[in-house]
């Protein structure tokens, strides 16, 4: 290579160098792609492929569809502004309290202050009691009360919040009632001023009206209409048709309800199924219920299994659980589970019945890559479904050695094979 005196490359032979480059590059590329021909027909002649077993579970199913009935009151809602006092899924007594209605926003404005004003009065009764706490007793109280605050705050449980707050308020004021006279005063002239407000705001409520309930029960905003239509009575000796009726109601517009009232905590769900699949229910039995729209699995125990029509059953599930979640379904898709099983999901294609010579008998199996070779592990089918099986290791007593594991890499084969072939 010719450089010029001060150690740089003359011009000649850079043009050298390009022409090596020009011509070096190209045949780096024609070598990578002849490797992928050459690696991808190795891979198509390849019969020997491999998958890991692993651990899974099958469910024997069948589909279905009906409808889930509960015994259902609706709550009538009434003229004015409504203030719904229950949560959703609460439960409530008979003559509880639901809503309160206000006659127009005064009232409401009236009767937040008369709440107010008894809360108010409330805590300062506590405050100048005389048999109130005091002491060392005042000093424990406060100290837990201020726990339970800091607990429910950090951790996100505001359930009885605004009771601790009330109860730490009534102990802040007894302790300023007690080391201050100027504020045992203050607080003396408060309470009389609060009683005299509070008599004035009872007298002046006649615009506020309640809803009660009619009957106990978990209170719930979802309606749909069937509330009055469908109740467990109705079920009585449906059949696969009658089912199919309830679809030809019409139901009631729920827009002039407040809510409803769920008065048991039985519910139904009425299904129609093939009747070959549910003749392997029977009465008082618990299934599993995978609903569709809840993307769930209930528990729940069969009622009734009706008589086969143009082939079908309607089959009655009953439940006095999970009745929060089922709250909101009514005409619903299932999947009726029997029974699931776990084992080791193989291919179906990975599965073999080869026959021992020793003895004659044939054993059901599949083949392992073991380092280089592919060897037999027996092997009892428990499911199936479209492309694999579930099994579990079939060793033929205790020193059969000869057991699939999860992780074995299991031979998938084109051709045949046998015990102890190469397949790596």
């Amino acid at each position: 290579m010719q450089e010029n005196p001060d150690g740089k490359k003359t011009q000649a032979t850079q043009q050298e160098d390009q022409r090596y480059l020009r011509i070096l590059i190209p045949a780096v590329i024609v070598v990578f792609v002849l490797y992928l021909i050459f690696s991808i027909w190795i891979g198509l002649r390849n019969p020997y492929t491999f998958t890991a077993a692993y651990t899974d579970t099958m469910e024997d199913s069948a589909p279905a569809s009906g409808w889930v009935v509960r015994s259902e009151q609706p709550i009538p809602a009434a003229e004015g502004l409504t203030q719904i006092e229950r949560e959703e899924n609460e439960k409530v007594a008979k003559d509880a309290v639901i809503a309160i209605i206000y006659q127009d926003e005064a009232y409401q404005e009236h009767q937040a202050e008369l709440l107010q004003t008894r809360s108010d009065l409330g805590a300062l009764q506590y405050a100048t009691y005389s048999e109130s706490p005091s002491g060392v007793a005042l000093d424990n109280q406060m100290r837990a009360a201020m726990i339970a605050l800091s607990t429910a705050a950090s951790s996100g449980n505001y359930t009885n919040l605004e009771d601790q707050a009330d109860t730490y308020r009534k102990l802040v004021l007894r302790r300023e009632y007690l080391v201050s006279n100027e504020a045992a005063a203050a607080m003396d002239q408060w309470g009389w001023q609060l009683n005299q407000r509070y008599r004035e705001l009872q007298n002046s409520s006649g615009g506020v009206t309640t809803i009660t309930a009619a009957a106990a029960g978990s209170f719930s905003t979802q309606m749909d209409g069937y509330e009055t239509l469908l109740s467990p009575d109705d079920l009585d000796g449906v059949s696969p048709s009658g089912l199919a009726a309830f679809g030809d109601l019409t139901p009631l517009n729920d827009s002039g309800y407040l809510g409803k009232l769920i008065t048991s905590t039985q519910w139904y769900y009425a299904v129609a199924m093939e009747a070959e699949p549910a003749q392997q229910l029977q009465y008082g039995k618990g299934v599993q219920i995978y609903f569709d729209a809840l993307a769930t699995t209930l528990d729940m125990t069969v009622e009734t299994v009706g008589e086969p029509q143009d082939g079908q059953v309607v089959v009655i599930f009953r439940s006095a659980q999970n009745e929060e979640e089922a709250a909101g379904l009514r005409q619903e898709s299932c999947r009726v589970v029997f029974r699931t099983r776990e084992g080791i999901r193989v291919p179906k294609k990975s599965v073999y019945i080869v026959r021992d010579e020793e003895d004659g008998t044939e054993e059901t199996g599949v083949y392992v890559a073991l380092g280089y070779t592919a060897r037999f592990r027996p092997v009892t089918i428990l499911a199936e479904d479209e492309s694999s099986y579930l099994v579990k290791p079939a060793p033929k007593d205790e020193t059969d050695q000869r057991i699939l594991n999860t992780g074995d890499d299991i031979v998938v084969s084109s051709v045949e094979l046998y015990d102890g072939k190469v397949v790596r």
